[in-house]
C-alpha cells in the first residue's frame, strides 16, 4: 500500500460541500475591504450582508455573480507535508515487511516521523469554497448563496506512541526502536499486548489514529426587502430576509496513510435536510451627515437546525454584526465591521469573531480600487492580521471584479513559505 501524505490534501479538497457556522465574508466589496459590508453593501449583496441597505440602493437593478474559495491551515497542512517528506510511512512499510532489513538511516526516519505524528494531534486544515448569484430590484433582494467548508482534523491516540513494528514475514515477532536508536526484539503474549496497547503502527493500521473530516454546506435562497423611514434626526433603514435553507452535513474518518476511508461497506456518511431562516437588519443615516451610515444585522435569528446522519442536529446559532461606513468624497468610502458574537467553527477550540475594515476608491464609474485589514479576535487564531485588496473595472452594465485576502502569519510547506490563510473571489456585476 503506497502511503503518500501529499494525497491527503487532495482527499480533503475533493470532499467539499461543507461549511462552518460563521459570518462569511461574501461579496466583491466585503472580501476586498477587510470584511466590511454591514453598512456599505447597498446593492445585490445587501440581501446577504444587511437587507436594510436595500432601501438605499443606488441603482434600480443590480445583478451579481461570484465565486471564490479560502484556505486556512491550523497546523495540519504543514504537519501532513512534513510527514510525507520524512518518508516515515514508506519506511514503516519497508521495515514491517522484514524487520531484519532495518538500516541506521531507517531508524532516524522512523524516529523523526513518529514524533511528527504524535505532535500533529488536533492540527486541522480548512477549505471553504463559496458562490452566489444575487439580484436587487428597487428595495427587494433575491438570490442563491452557497458557502462550504471542509475541516480535516488529526486525531492521534497519544497512548500509542511506541515505535514497535510487527514483522509481517514472521507474525508475532516485534521490533521496538527507542528514541536513542537502540532496538529490542520481542515475542510472546506480553509483546502482543504491548503492541496492541502502545504501538503507533497498530494505531495507524487499526484507525486509532486518523484524520477526522467533517462539515456542512448551507445553500440559502432568500427573499429580502428594505424600507427607509424618514425621521427628524435622519433616515432609519429597516429590512429583513426570509430564506429557504438546504443543508448537507458530512462526517467521515480517513486513514492518515490516505489508503481510504476507515469505514468499509456502504455506511452512509451524509445527510440532507431543509429548513427556513430569518435575518433582520437596521441602519441609520443621521441628519447631520447623510454620508455616514451606522448599521447592525442579525442573521439566523431562529437558530435553524440541520440533520446529521447519526441522528444528531447541527444548530446554526444567531450571528450579530455591527458596521459603519462613511463617504469622505463621492469617490472615496471607508467602512468597518465587527462581530458582536463569537461564532462557531468546525475547528476545535477556535471561534470566529472578525474585526476589519477598508477603503473603496472609485474615481470613475468604470474603475474601483479597494484595500483593507481584518483579524479574527479569537485567542486561538493562527492567521494573524489579514491583508485584503480588490480591483473592479468595466462598464456599468458589465463589470469584472477580483479580490483577495492573505494572512501576515505564514507556514512552510514543501520548502515554500505560504500564508496560514488565503482567499480569492471573482465576480461579475451588472447595473442599470
Amino acid at each position: 500500500m503506497k502511503k503518500k501524505l501529499a494525497l491527503l490534501s487532495v482527499t480533503i479538497l475533493s470532499t467539499t460541500m461543507l461549511s462552518a457556522m460563521q459570518f462569511e465574508t461574501l461579496g466583491y466589496k466585503s472580501v476586498a475591504m477587510g470584511g466590511a459590508a454591514v453598512a456599505s453593501s447597498s446593492g445585490s449583496l445587501a440581501t446577504y450582508n444587511n437587507p436594510a441597505l436595500l432601501a438605499k440602493a443606488k441603482y434600480d437593478v443590480e445583478v451579481s455573480l461570484g465565486a471564490g474559495a479560502s484556505y486556512e491551515d491550523f497546523g495540519a497542512g504543514a504537519s501532513v507535508k512534513s510527514l510525507d517528506d520524512s518518508g516515515f510511512l514508506d519506511t514503516l512499510d519497508k521495515v514491517s515487511n522484514n524487520t531484519a532489513n532495518l538500516t541506521e538511516a531507517d531508524k532516524q526516519i522512523l524516529i523523526k516521523g513518529k514524533n511528527i505524528v504524535i505532535d500533529m494531534n488536533g492540527d486541522a486544515v480548512s477549505v471553504n469554497p463559496q458562490g452566489y448569484v444575487a439580484a436587487q430590484v428597487s428595495g427587494f433582494g433575491f438570490g442563491v448563496f452557497g458557502s462550504s467548508e471542509i475541516v480535516g482534523t488529526a486525531t492521534v491516540d497519544q497512548n500509542h506512541n511506541l515505535l514497535m513494528i510487527e514483522d509481517s514475514s514472521n507474525p508475532g515477532n516485534y521490533l521496538t526502536i527507542n528514541d536513542d536508536g537502540t532496538t529490542l526484539n520481542s515475542t510472546g503474549p506480553v509483546a502482543d499486548a504491548t503492541y496492541q496497547t502502545k504501538s503507533i503502527e497498530y494505531a495507524l493500521n487499526n484507525a486509532l489514529t486518523y484524520m477526522d473530516v467533517t462539515g456542512i454546506v448551507i445553500a440559502e435562497v432568500p427573499v429580502a426587502y428594505g424600507h427607509k423611514i424618514e425621521l427628524s434626526g435622519g433616515n432609519l433603514l429597516v429590512g429583513g430576509a426570509l430564506k429557504y435553507m438546504r443543508g448537507y452535513t458530512y462526517t467521515e474518518q480517513y486513514k492518515i496513510d490516505d489508503s481510504g476511508s476507515i469505514s468499509s461497506g456502504s455506511g452512509k456518511k451524509d445527510k440532507t435536510s431543509s429548513t427556513f431562516g430569518v435575518d433582520v437588519g437596521v441602519a441609520f443615516e443621521p441628519a447631520f451627515s447623510k454620508d455616514l451610515t451606522i448599521a447592525m444585522v442579525a442573521k439566523d435569528l431562529n437558530s435553524p437546525e440541520f440533520d446529521v446522519v447519526d441522528g444528531s442536529k447541527v444548530k446554526v446559532k444567531p450571528m450579530y454584526r455591527i458596521g459603519v461606513a462613511y463617504n469622505i468624497f463621492d469617490s472615496l468610502e471607508v467602512a468597518a465591521d465587527y462581530d458582536l458574537s463569537a461564532n462557531e467553527t468546525f475547528v476545535e477550540n477556535t471561534k470566529s469573531q472578525m474585526l476589519g475594515g477598508g477603503v473603496n476608491w472609485h474615481p470613475a464609474s468604470w474603475f474601483s480600487l479597494r484595500g483593507g485589514l481584518m483579524q479574527n479576535m479569537d485567542a486561538n487564531d493562527k492567521a494573524g492580521l489579514i491583508y485584503t485588496a480588490g480591483l473592479g473595472f468595466g462598464a456599468k452594465w458589465l463589470q469584472l471584479d477580483i479580490s483577495g485576502q492573505y494572512s501576515s502569519n505564514s507556514t512552510t510547506v514543501d520548502g515554500q513559505t505560504v500564508p496560514e490563510y488565503a482567499k480569492i473571489n471573482l465576480a461579475l456585476i451588472s447595473r442599470w
